[in-house]
């Protein structure tokens, strides 16, 4: 056999999440008991392992707060001017965090006055802090018939347990009114999140709302302007597995304090590359050509379908002592049920981009076609996001002369939250089926069979006239 036919002959099977099933398993593990708690960064904990991708028709503040306060991770896009992502990161950053409520007694303040906060509230403690803000205790709400009315506040407080702002996502005492408070022991707010109690919201270390900005590895100044409010920076190339790139990264590795992901890489030898010749990488965005708006594999015959770079990466990161840097799967995840594939593949948490895209907090405009609700979703290689000229520089010169994307409508599906949940439940009754009750379990337990294509059309609902939705 020659070389040209042998290099055929023995090349890998690039998997997709269609070609494979996850089987289930004994378990011990109840949906519910689940914990999806996951390192989007090496630093950046999140409740939720969801980013939300860097399309100008997908992630702007809308998004990306949504994201936050959902445990998750929005990454700002750069198709816009260095002062227009600026402004859209401050805006994160200066959003409410719903999850904390500004709730607090102060010490000298009388048990009748207290009395009137805890009838506008629900909450059965409130906080306690001095005239500087200092946490100094609980007041608790049986306690009120007990003390006098004119009595102050401090009499009848007591201690109890707090939770440091920097250590909010990985709450472990799982208690609703709880007070937050800084490193200071200044009072931050009330942990009060409501419905599904182990989503927190991901904060920065001063409370503020978590949020990553995509940037060029070339834009310098536009590193310097996003430094002092994003919390990690997000290389955003189609391609990172090349000498300019990586050069590049290193020099900018050097001038930032923020934490850098860089990517798109879809390869075993990518990798190596990588954390062998960058110091300090925060994470590894993997997958090239398996995103439903990219026409990279067919425009150039080049593509890393997301399953099998995701398992390509995590071997390298395990054979390399790497295992801690976080893998973001990127590209074709449609489903929870993808989803969990690309977790138990060895990814930390996934990047959607059409799944979000239809979502109310999505940035482009509702679109009516015929009596339903659509959303424009492009991919950054599309010829419309290239004539923007921010993007171009995501993809090899020569990308200037041909789209390796396109654009189209999604259907309207309303709140991100919807979107986020669904996600949620589907991947904790896949940690249930395997018998992990978390992600890197997930990694161990987890075993996979290949279907064939009849076997993944009989996976799918099937033999039915019409699905009525009862």
């Amino acid at each position: 056999m020659g070389k040209y036919l042998e290099r055929i002959a023995n090349s890998p099977l690039a998997l997709t999440f269609k070609d494979v099933i996850l089987l289930p398993s004994f378990s011990t593990i109840e949906p519910r008991e689940v914990d999806l708690s996951t390192n989007i960064t090496v630093n950046l904990r999140g409740s939720t392992p969801i980013v939300s991708s860097p399309m100008d028709t997908v992630t702007e503040s809308a998004l990306a707060i949504a994201m936050a306060m959902l445990g998750g991770l929005g990454v700002i896009h750069r198709n816009c001017s260095s002062e227009e992502q600026v402004n859209m990161v401050k805006k994160v950053k200066e959003a409410e965090v719903r999850c904390l409520k500004k709730v607090y007694l102060y010490s000298h303040s009388t048990i009748e006055e207290a009395e009137k906060v805890f009838r506008k509230t629900e909450l059965e403690s409130v906080p306690v802090i001095n005239k500087t803000g200092s946490f100094v205790g609980y007041l608790s709400r049986r306690k009120l018939s007990s003390c006098d009315p004119q009595d102050h506040v401090y009499k009848c407080a007591e201690k109890g347990p707090v939770l440091r702002i920097k250590d909010l996502e990985k709450n472990s005492l799982n208690s609703q009114n709880i007070a937050v408070v800084d490193d200071n022991g200044r009072l931050f707010g009330v942990l009060a999140n409501e419905g599904d109690e182990d989503i927190v919201s991901l904060l920065d270390e001063e409370g503020r709302l978590a949020v990553a900005a995509a940037i060029s590895p070339f834009s310098e100044k536009r590193v310097e302007l996003l430094e002092k409010w994003v919390d990690a920076f997000v290389v955003d190339v189609a391609h990172f597995h090349n000498i300019n790139c990586i050069s590049a990264t290193k020099k900018l590795l050097k001038k930032t304090s923020r934490e850098v992901v860089v990517g798109n890489i879809g390869t075993y030898e990518a990798c190596v590359d990588i954390i062998t010749s960058l110091d300090d990488v925060a994470g590894l965005r993997v997958g090239i050509a398996s995103g439903s708006i990219c026409s990279t594999g067919i425009v150039t015959g080049v593509a890393a379908p997301t399953l099998f770079a995701v398992a390509s990466v995590r071997d390298a990161l395990e054979d390399y002592g790497a295992s801690k840097i976080p893998i973001i799967a990127d590209g074709g995840i449609g489903s929870p049920g993808d989803a969990a594939k690309a977790l138990a593949a060895g990814a930390s948490s996934v990047m959607l981009g059409r799944a979000l895209a239809g979502t109310s907090e999505a940035s482009s405009p509702l679109i009516r076609v015929g009596g339903r609700l659509y959303k424009l979703y492009r991919g950054m290689g599309s010829k419309s996001a290239l004539a923007e000229r921010y993007s171009a520089d995501r993809y090899s010169a020569p990308s200037k002369k041909i789209a390796e994307g396109v654009e189209g409508l999604v259907p309207y599906r309303g709140s991100v939250e919807g979107v986020v949940r669904e996600f949620r439940e589907g991947l904790k009754a896949a940690l249930g089926y395997v018998g992990a009750k978390n992600i890197p379990e997930l990694w161990q337990k987890a075993r996979f069979a290949r279907l064939t294509s009849v076997g993944f059309r009989e996976v799918l609902p099937h033999d039915i006239v019409l699905d009525i939705g009862l």
